[in-house]
């Protein structure tokens, strides 16, 4: 055997043994750790079948241990709240996701509240800021941060309920849902649209309103294509053709050939774009230093408010070239991340600590079937499904969203609670006999 798989055929084996476990734990495929690991496990197949084709550097296979570690760290706590899971729920029918009507009606009126903000928000900055629709100026000025970034916040977690909820009895729900699609578009950050539909679907999948099909992975996987080539359509093609053509002294036809064939490529290096990251980073011995405040950064950011600090951008500024179709890329993959600017033991230590953390919150969402619970703990899942690219949980959202969706959970206890109340009568007051001859 080639020393050189060693760790790819480890960690397929133990990707198959955890997926089987967890089932049988929790009932449902559909757990954080398979939620991480299994991403991460196809894009790793993908990486190999381009290894050495389309100008890629070799692929550096030890870094696969990296993985192999953090996810036996990350079933330790899954498998233990797993067995008190199966324990609590044996011979049990699990509850379903209950929602008022009260609870739709309240959600929906502050929908349509945000949609309008929103859309007054893209008339105020087409008239008085500089940049066009599509360009990055644009996407950071309309929700990059102050109150519409926490409003696109809010946006996100109302569009996984809305996903979520959507039947043949509820088709009206498709405006939320696409209202929610345009405010994500104009972010011009992929990951905001991606993370909610995933959380969204497992959501679906988790309480079987939807079941897993090739038909449904086909889907995901062309809209998630389709919409990567149309936000960078509109910023490369649409904002940029009138300078392009005449900078490269061709067509507009031509540019719009040019356009396409790249972001065709671009899609591919994207998509291995963590993995192979983490790959060539660690076939370089690692270009970064160690640097924790990058993994907490929204809790050093809130700090630096408290204190009045500038607040900083912590991402990270090192790139690695791993294909020549290419101009780098920045990102590890979770643990990746983790391992760069953590070291290996802290980084251990992260990764069990934040399963306790996720299989707690899982297990509480599973066992109540508490609808902003559920979007909570499928929210972090749709961080965890996105590890093959990134570390997403240094973003503030991290933090500001079961914050929000506490308040909307308040919010809709007050509606439904005042949905049950009697109303006041007036004095005397007497309703009409519905009997027959009565006036």
């Amino acid at each position: 055997m080639d020393m050189e798989m060693l760790p790819v055929i480890v960690l397929y084996v133990e990707v198959l043994l955890f997926v089987l476990l967890e089932r049988k734990l929790w009932r449902t495929p559909y757990t954080p750790l398979n939620c991480l690991m299994v991403p991460y496990a196809v894009v790793l197949a993908f990486c190999m079948a381009i290894d050495g084709k389309m100008d890629f550097v070799p692929f550096y296979y030890p870094s696969v241990w990296v993985w192999v570690v953090g996810i036996a760290l990350f079933f330790i706590p899954s498998f233990f709240f797993g067995i008190l899971f199966s324990a609590a729920t044996r011979g049990k029918e699990l509850p379903q996701v209950a929602v008022f009507e009260a609870t739709r009606q309240v959600l929906g009126k502050l929908t349509r509240i945000i949609l309008v903000l929103f859309f007054f928000w893209t008339i105020f900055l087409m008239l008085t800021f500089s940049a066009p629709i599509g360009s990055d100026a644009f996407g950071a000025k309309f929700s990059g941060n102050g109150i519409f970034g926490h409003l696109s916040t809010v946006m996100m977690i109302l569009g996984i309920i809305w996903i979520f909820l959507i039947d043949k009895y509820h088709k009206n729900y498709v405006f939320y849902i696409l209202g929610f699609f345009v405010v994500a578009f104009l972010c011009l950050v992929k990951s905001w649209m991606i993370i909610p539909i995933v959380s969204a679907l497992i959501m679906r999948l988790l309480m079987q309103r939807i079941h897993l099909k090739v038909k449904l992975v086909l889907g995901v996987a062309v809209f998630g294509f389709v919409f990567f080539f149309a936000s960078y359509w509109v910023s490369m093609f649409l904002v940029r053709a009138d300078w392009a053509t005449k900078q490269y002294n061709v067509t507009r036809a031509e540019y719009a050939q040019m356009t396409a064939r790249y972001i065709q490529k671009h899609f591919v290096t994207y998509l291995v774009a963590g993995v192979y990251g983490f790959s060539e980073d660690m076939a370089k011995g690692i270009v970064e230093e160690r640097d924790p405040d990058k993994v907490f950064t929204a809790v050093v950011n809130i700090g630096n408010v408290l204190t009045g600090q500038p607040v900083e951008e912590k991402i990270n500024d090192k790139f690695v070239i791993t294909t020549r179709a290419d101009s780098g890329t920045n990102v590890r993959t979770f643990m990746g991340f983790l391992y760069v600017f953590l070291g290996p033991w802290q980084a251990a230590l992260f990764v069990f600590l934040f399963s306790i953390l996720v299989n707690v919150l899982f297990f509480v969402a599973r066992q109540r079937a508490n609808l902003f619970a559920l979007v909570w703990s499928s929210w972090v899942c749709g961080y965890l499904f996105m590890g093959w690219f990134e570390f997403y949980l240094m973003h503030l959202n991290f933090l500001t969203v079961p914050v929000f969706l506490a308040m909307l959970a308040e919010i809709s206890f007050w509606a439904e609670n005042r949905s049950r109340q009697p109303r006041l009568l007036p004095p005397g007051y007497r309703p009409l006999s519905l009997k027959p001859g009565s006036r």
